[in-house]
């Protein structure tokens, strides 16, 4: 009967550990993702899709961010942990005869700051001073210029860089 009790005692305890602050409660700001759109050289207020773009991590691990097929803007993450984030664009184009694989490498600089949210949903991490760097390969580019529209990474309301191709 004493074992039953303290097995209670203990069963009370513990759901009465778990209190309202242990869960983020959705619409808290957190670390927003960079936000890019893609627009068309010749008019760069006209937003271009590009088809069939994958994103991945250009590291050693690299790892697939983002696969879209007719995308004209999209929300990818910047590492929080790293002043600097490395990404390859890969844009495939197929045609009847042949595929066409074009690989553009990005970095993005930024200076990181972290502000303490709370107790349940830890740090958010501003980007501020973005700075992005087109790795030239010549003709070779799909992508053929990049603005900055917005340095600072706080938000997700609006985007922060425009690809132009």
């Amino acid at each position: 009967m004493l074992k039953k009790v303290i097995l209670l005692i203990l069963i009370i305890i513990a759901f009465k550990g778990c209190t309202r602050d242990d869960l983020c409660p959705e619409g808290t700001a957190t670390t927003s993702n960079l936000i890019i759109t893609f627009n068309d050289i010749i008019t760069p207020a006209t937003r271009n899709p590009v088809a069939n773009l994958r994103i991945v991590t250009n590291y050693p691990d690299s790892v697939e961010v983002l696969r879209q097929s007719n995308i004209d803007s999209i929300a990818i993450p910047l590492n929080t942990n790293s002043d600097t984030t490395k990404y390859k664009f890969i844009r495939t184009i197929i045609s009847p005869t042949d595929t066409i694989v074009n690989i553009d490498s990005l970095v993005f600089i930024y200076q990181r700051n972290n502000d303490y949210v709370n107790r349940a949903c830890g740090f958010k991490t501003e980007f501020n001073n973005l700075v992005s760097d087109l790795e030239e390969e010549g003709s070779e580019n799909w992508i053929q210029n990049i603005l900055t529209i917005r340095d600072t990474v706080n938000d997700e309301n609006s985007a922060h860089i425009r690809i132009l191709h």
